[in-house]
């Protein structure tokens, strides 16, 4: 018995594209922005705002989970090396209790180390790890803000503003990275031979 071969990688540079202009585009349309600098006090005018926000939303956590996901199935047939974790992971991980604080890092510095690097010292990697923690960091503040106590906080309001915003920049540079990364791998795939497989785990 052979074992299927690994889907053919593909390029992940359409759906970057996408997922940089929404995250640029959700990290400008904050639906706190308008309330917090009472920049109107027409509620018709704020609630068509968070609307707005809302949608934007929603197609930038989509349009990122799709690049993230291919960019882990890529990783998949870009490396001959085991993975800890499978591709489904990359969307799930991010819904998982506890495990959503750290394992999409873990699956981020995966999917860079499977398509190789110089050994000079790696700054995507350095550039990951900013990423997360500015997240957390964001993570972190936003629940604190909604805490009894902290709701009228316009303080920690700017704070986890001011952090989001860096995380966003750091977020298209590390989508920037994977995929020129990818994609220079891509371009000169040669499909590995299949092997015997026994089909035992």
């Amino acid at each position: 018995m052979t074992r299927p071969s690994d889907a053919v990688p593909r390029s992940p540079q359409s759906l970057a594209r996408a997922a940089q202009i929404l995250v640029g585009l959700y990290a400008l349309l904050d639906p706190s922005r308008p309330k917090l600098f009472d920049a109107t006090d027409d509620g018709l005018f704020y609630s068509r705002y968070v609307s707005a926000s809302a949608l934007v939303g929603l197609a930038t956590l989509v349009t990122f989970l799709l690049w993230f996901r291919r960019c882990r199935y890529n990783a998949q047939a870009l490396s001959v090396g085991p993975f800890a974790h499978t591709p489904g992971w990359a969307v799930g991980a991010w819904f998982t209790p506890v495990l959503m604080w750290w394992r999409p890092r873990r699956i981020a510095l995966d999917i860079h180390r499977a398509v190789g690097h110089d050994p000079a010292p790696d700054t995507t990697v350095t550039l990951i790890n900013a990423w997360w923690a500015a997240w957390l960091a964001h993570m972190a503040g936003a629940v604190t803000a909604t805490s009894a106590g902290y709701a009228d906080s316009v303080v920690l309001s700017v704070v986890s503003q001011v952090v989001y915003l860096i995380a966003a920049v750091l977020v298209i540079l590390v989508i920037q990275r994977i995929t020129a990364a990818q994609t220079r791998a891509v371009a000169t795939y040669v499909p590995v031979a299949q092997t015997p497989y026994s089909g035992r785990a």
